[in-house]
């Protein structure tokens, strides 16, 4: 299995990536990792022996290191950010599923009244699902900004605090009987079995929540579809390519153009010694919010031998087509945060398949002046202090090593 995405998964333990809103740094076995900083905290990480990932969520939460077990050493987050985004279709290829949701219930996640998060457990050798599911979840206004800690059985202990309204699922044969507990409903009905046999989908609810919300849940419309193979290097929420290459080392040669009509090649990455490479979409408020930082960064570090890069992923569609309204939205975008780095339109290679079927906005990684990928993938949004941190801290690793 790959080891940057076991690491991830391994540390949002139950959450997948589309659902966590936070910055993951990737500590290498060999090294210790670093000292992480938000506005208003700073810890020092473990050594790199038991260190695995650090993460800072947005805004003022506190830093939280990973062990290579997974385990947290410290974490909160505010309970909205593990909100799902709404969208008009969900598609879940190594789930063979798809379904959209009644307008109703997208408007209350919208406002965060329902959280839309996910759940899945794999086999033993880490090849093959044994349940995913997503499920949803009624808060309170107050509820709405508590803090979940994440530390021991935090998080755990948190979902029980809410109300669970329903789930969608896929399941082995091996679970059926544990479908209450693994739902938190008590009530399920079949939507229909894999085409292998191996596996169960099943919408249900819980009997015992607000009416009115269940049968929102109820009104969910599904499709059942051919299941991609998994090859257990992702989660079960994640979009399969094959051109997708998280591993990849280099981000190859290309040609592409910026939201302006400007082209640009591997050589942006020459001008500098490090680049920080940012991957977003025009609709993810926290890749938005951090704009601005990004160029503070820019403008602070450019004469150090930093760059900043902005790949707009939203504005090319998964046939290589451009979205022509998404590249306003960016041009409008840019205008209103003032940044001047590149904003660059994925190429038909998505840099040697490293931005290709990404889940998780924004995720960043650095890129030394000969187009090599220095990094581990950064997932989340950060404050100048923290991008400083971690830019220097890099910047310092790749002089030594030229």
């Amino acid at each position: 299995m790959n080891r940057k995405r076991m690491m991830v998964l391994l540390a949002t333990g139950a959450l997948t990536l589309a659902s966590m809103n936070m910055t993951m740094v990737m500590a290498e076995d060999t090294e210790a990792a670093t000292e992480v900083s938000t506005e208003n905290s700073t810890e020092e990480a473990v050594g790199g022996d038991t260190a695995g990932v650090a993460m800072v969520a947005d805004g003022d939460a506190d830093t939280a290191v990973f062990a290579e077990d997974g385990t947290p050493v410290s974490k909160t987050v505010k309970a909205y950010e593990l909100n799902f985004p709404s969208q008009d279709l969900y598609d879940f290829p190594y789930m063979g599923l798809q379904f959209s949701l009644p307008d109703t219930l997208k408007k209350q996640m919208d406002n965060s009244d329902v959280l839309m998060m996910t759940a899945e457990d794999w086999t033993s050798d880490m090849s093959g699902i044994k349940y995913a599911f997503v499920h949803w979840n009624k808060l309170t206004e107050e509820q709405k900004n508590e803090d979940v800690d994440l530390l021991g059985t935090g998080y755990e202990d948190w979902l029980k605090s809410i109300e669970r309204i329903g789930t969608l699922g896929m399941y082995s044969t091996d679970v059926l009987d544990d479908l209450d507990n693994l739902t938190g409903c008590n009530e399920h009905k079949e939507l229909g079995t894999s085409a292998d046999g191996k596996f169960k989908y099943y919408l249900s609810i819980n009997k015992d929540a607000d009416a009115d919300l269940t049968d929102e849940i109820g009104q969910i419309e599904t499709t059942l579809t051919d299941m991609t193979e998994f090859d257990g290097s992702h989660s079960a929420f994640d979009e399969p390519s094959d051109s997708t290459n998280l591993g990849a080392e280099n981000v190859g040669t290309f040609e592409t153009t910026d939201i302006d009509g400007n082209t640009y090649t591997e050589s942006v990455f020459s001008d500098y010694d490090l680049t920080l490479v940012n991957a977003f979409t025009t609709w993810c408020s926290p890749c938005v919010n951090e704009m601005p930082e990004l160029e503070k960064l820019y403008q602070e570090l450019k004469d150090q031998g930093v760059g900043v890069v902005g790949m707009v992923i939203d504005s090319v569609g998964a046939d290589g087509t451009t979205d022509e309204e998404v590249v306003k939205k960016a041009q409008v975008l840019k205008e209103k945060t003032g940044v001047t780095y590149p904003l660059l339109l994925p190429d038909k290679g998505f840099l040697n398949g490293r931005i290709q079927g990404l889940q998780s906005f924004p995720e960043s990684f650095f890129v030394d002046k000969d187009g090599n990928i220095v990094s581990d993938p950064i997932m989340g949004s950060n404050d100048l202090q923290g991008w400083k941190d971690a830019v220097m801290q890099k910047l310092d690793e790749v002089k030594a090593n030229q």
